[in-house]
């Protein structure tokens, strides 16, 4: 029947069809529901026509036994006398299913009844006068009563001499309906006996037909769920109706699509592996030579550097010493210049010693040198490297101190340069304002906030302030000169004392530096 490709299961809890055993039961539910009710239908209509059919049969021997009484009859009702009627209805009374008889005169009154028990006046219901024939004139839950006429045929009438037909009375019969019910009783039975065990023998062989028709599906389900557990594109050999092979060509196109999608990833992952290992080796050698590169440059600038800040202070000792000897000889309109030297010499010194701490801190030569320092000294120093500062744009500058003298262990001379660059960059962004040093103790951590009522910084460029070489305005045309280097070298400075630093600014309204150092 069917024939699966596939390798052997290792007896996998694969729910046994649910499909399958969804399908099938529902079949034959479906079945079985039709059979009852078609099975019920056939039992209601045959036993509606067989009790119509019976009853009309029962009725009619009820009225031959009432016509058979009332024949015989006659005599006993001329005579008056009941006795005459004992044979005949002993006679009646053997029939089967006649439970009662009895004999009504033309008064309503009984002269004889035997059997089942009637009331006297329950035969008013008779029409002397209309009823001249056999009657069903009256049935209840278990009986019907038959009425015959007993009719003295060619009876003189005294008057005229003519002869008529004169009603004595009535011949009535009670007639059982318990055959009726063991009829109908029976042929329930028959057909709910019959109709059972044709239901079990048609579940039977439909269930088996089903579940024959039904083994390629779970054939073909069973190695989908297999191929979902594994991964595997296994493909399945399933004959059966023309509908469950449309659905296995289907499944095993799909199956072969997605081996030769697979073959195909599995050559474009070889390809891009390959190529990713040539592409890292490629860029290990980059970076190796970049850093190779970039440490060589950082030595380099730490060696010029360092050679370029002797002749810079040379010029600076000679221009001190030029200045002495003009002012001893009167040239004081000469010292205007020399303090311009002086001015860009320092400058420039300025510069190289920024450049001189990136570079040692990109060679990573850079070290603490962790010594004891009060606070008050260190204010007292930045205050001092500072005061020149503050009145060139015409600011002013405040002090906020809420420690007392601390004993610092710290990097003096790192510490203070953070500190004069921060309160040097207030002064350059700030004209005509305000700029405060404010010191305090939170969270066992020492606190130095440098605020200023200057230009501000635009929210999207302040995570950007403290690269290297970035400056807030980066145009041609800038109104604020500086090499960039300043709040990248403090931001170094900070991390190496453990210390952090962060910026807060609204642009127009001023900027506050914060540097947060442990106690």
């Amino acid at each position: 029947m069917n024939n699966v490709k596939r390798p052997k299961l290792h007896r996998m809890n694969i729910k046994k069809m649910h499909l399958n055993a969804s399908i099938r039961r529902r079949l034959l539910s479906y079945i079985v529901a039709g059979v009852i009710i078609l099975l019920l239908t056939f039992t209601v209509v045959t036993s509606l026509l067989t009790t119509k059919q019976t009853s009309a049969k029962l009725v009619k021997n009820a009225k031959q036994v009432a016509s058979a009484l009332a024949q015989q009859s006659t005599l006993a009702l001329l005579t008056a006398s009941s006795i005459n009627a004992e044979s005949a209805m002993d006679q009646v009374l053997e029939f089967p299913d006649v439970d009662g008889a009895g004999l009504v005169g033309r008064d309503g009154e009984f002269y004889v009844w035997r059997g089942h028990a009637q009331g006297n006046n329950y035969f008013s219901k008779i029409l002397w006068e209309k009823t001249t024939e056999l009657t069903l004139f009256d049935e209840d839950e278990n009986h019907w009563y038959i009425a015959s006429a007993i009719i003295l045929y060619n009876a003189d009438i005294e008057d005229t001499g003519d002869t008529v037909d004169e009603k004595l009375g009535y011949a009535i019969v009670s007639f059982s309906k318990n055959s009726l019910y063991e009829i109908n009783r029976d042929i329930i039975l028959t057909i709910a006996i019959t109709g059972t065990i044709a239901l079990i023998g048609l579940i039977i062989i439909i269930g088996s037909a089903i579940k024959n028709q039904l083994s390629p599906l779970r054939a073909l389900t069973e190695i989908m769920v297999y191929n979902h557990q594994t991964g595997e594109h296994n493909i399945a050999d399933v004959r059966g109706p023309r509908e469950i092979e449309q659905m296995a060509d289907s499944f095993n196109a799909m199956m072969k699509t997605l081996d030769e999608q697979d073959e195909k990833l599995r050559h474009h992952r070889d390809q891009l592996e390959a190529e990713v290992k040539i592409r890292t080796r490629e860029l290990v050698e980059a970076r190796d030579a970049a850093l190779s590169s970039s440490r060589h440059k950082s030595e380099f600038l730490a060696n010029m550097t360092h050679e370029l800040r002797t002749p810079i202070q040379s010029i600076i000792g000679y221009v001190d010493l030029s200045r002495e000897e003009i002012e001893s000889e009167g040239l004081f309109h000469v010292c205007e210049d020399l303090d311009k030297i002086t001015r860009n010499a320092e400058r420039l010194l300025g510069m190289i010693n920024s450049v001189l701490d990136l570079s040692k801190i990109e060679a990573g030569r850079l070290e603490l040198n962790i010594n004891s320092v009060y606070l008050f000294d260190l204010i007292r120093n930045v205050e001092e490297a500072t005061a020149p500062l503050i009145p060139s744009n015409n600011n002013q500058f405040q002090l906020v101190n809420h420690c007392n003298n601390l004993l610092l262990r710290i990097d003096n001379e790192k510490m203070l340069q953070v500190l004069i660059n921060l309160i040097s960059n207030a002064c350059k962004f700030t004209q005509n304002g305000k700029i405060q040093l404010e010191i305090k103790i939170q969270e066992n951590r020492l606190i130095f906030a440098v605020s200023d009522t200057g230009i501000g910084i635009e929210k999207e460029k302040q995570q950007q302030i403290f690269k290297k070489f970035i400056q807030v305005d980066s145009s041609e045309s800038r109104r604020f000169g500086g090499t960039g280097l300043g709040l990248a070298i403090s931001k170094q400075f900070c991390e190496l004392m453990k210390a952090e630093i962060s910026v807060a600014s609204e642009y127009g309204k001023g900027t506050t530096f914060t540097v947060s150092l442990p106690l």
